[in-house]
C-alpha cells in the first residue's frame, strides 16, 4: 500500500516546526506533555515550589497572592499533595504554590502563556500579585496569558491557589488510592506569535486513501479551513 504523502509531510513539518527539545533533566518529567504541539520557546517549570496549605480557607481574605505571606512547605511539582512523590501529605482541600520565574529576554515581542496540563480542582492563578485568571476542572490542560504583566529578562513571582473542596457537581475519580489534589500535570511557560495556531488535529481515512485536517487559529479562525486530500492533491472540506 502506498504511504500518503500529504500526512507524511504535514506531520513532518510540525516535527521541524516543534524545535530542538528543551528538556531539562535535573527535573522530574523534564519532557514537553505534549511533543506533538512543542514550539521551540517553552520553559518547564516543573520542580520545586514554595507550598501552604489554607485550611481555613483565609489565603485570599488574607492576599497570600501579593507576597507577603510565608510558604513554609516545599512540594514537588507536578505530583499531587498527599502523593509520596510531591513530599507533602494531605492535610487539607485548598493549598497555594509560589515560585520565581524569569521569561528570557528573547521572548519580548511575542506572547507568554502559563499552560497547566491539569490541576484538580478550582485553580487560580497570579503574577506579582495580578489575577491572571481561573479554571475549573481536574483533568484538561488550561492556560492564561501573562503578556501584559510580563517582564522579560525580570524575576518575577508566580502564585497558584488550588481549591479541591467537595462539591455536589464535580466529578470525582476512584479514590482507592487516595485523594489526587491539587497539579498534577506539568506546567510550563510558552511564547508564541501574535497569530498563534490553537490546534491542529489528522483524521485518517485508509479506506479512502485519504486524509482530513482541522486546524484552529483563535485570532483568525477564516485562515484555517478544513482540508481533505489523498495521495496526490488536499482540497477545502
Amino acid at each position: 500500500m502506498k504511504s500518503l504523502p500529504t500526512l507524511s509531510t504535514a506531520l513532518a513539518a510540525i516535527v521541524l516546526l516543534a524545535g530542538p527539545a528543551r528538556a531539562q533533566p535535573d527535573i522530574p518529567l523534564p519532557e514537553h506533555p505534549r511533543p506533538d504541539f512543542q514550539r521551540p520557546a517553552w520553559l518547564n517549570l516543573n520542580g520545586t515550589w514554595r507550598f501552604r496549605f489554607d485550611a481555613k480557607d483565609e489565603g485570599l481574605a488574607q492576599a497570600w497572592q501579593k507576597g507577603d505571606a510565608t510558604f513554609p512547605l516545599s512540594i514537588t511539582v507536578p505530583f499531587p499533595w498527599g502523593s509520596k512523590l510531591s513530599g507533602v501529605p494531605d492535610t487539607a482541600p485548598i493549598a497555594w504554590y509560589a515560585r520565581t520565574i524569569e521569561v528570557p529576554s528573547a521572548w519580548q515581542g511575542q506572547r507568554v502563556f502559563l499552560v497547566v496540563g491539569a490541576s484538580d480542582w478550582q485553580t487560580t492563578a497570579w503574577l506579582d500579585g495580578t489575577k491572571l485568571g481561573e479554571h475549573q476542572g481536574g483533568y484538561t490542560p488550561f492556560e492564561f496569558e501573562l503578556t501584559p504583566h510580563v517582564r522579560p529578562g525580570t524575576t518575577q513571582r508566580l502564585t497558584l491557589r488550588v481549591d479541591d473542596v467537595d462539591r455536589a457537581f464535580k466529578l470525582e475519580g476512584k479514590q482507592g488510592y487516595g485523594n489526587a489534589r491539587g497539579i498534577w500535570q506539568t506546567p510550563y511557560l510558552e511564547a508564541r506569535g501574535k497569530a498563534a495556531l490553537g490546534s491542529l488535529h489528522f483524521t485518517p481515512d485508509l479506506d479512502a486513501r485519504k486524509v482530513t485536517s482541522r486546524c484552529a487559529w483563535p485570532s483568525r479562525p477564516a485562515a484555517c479551513p478544513r482540508w481533505s486530500g489523498g495521495s496526490r492533491a488536499a482540497r477545502p472540506a
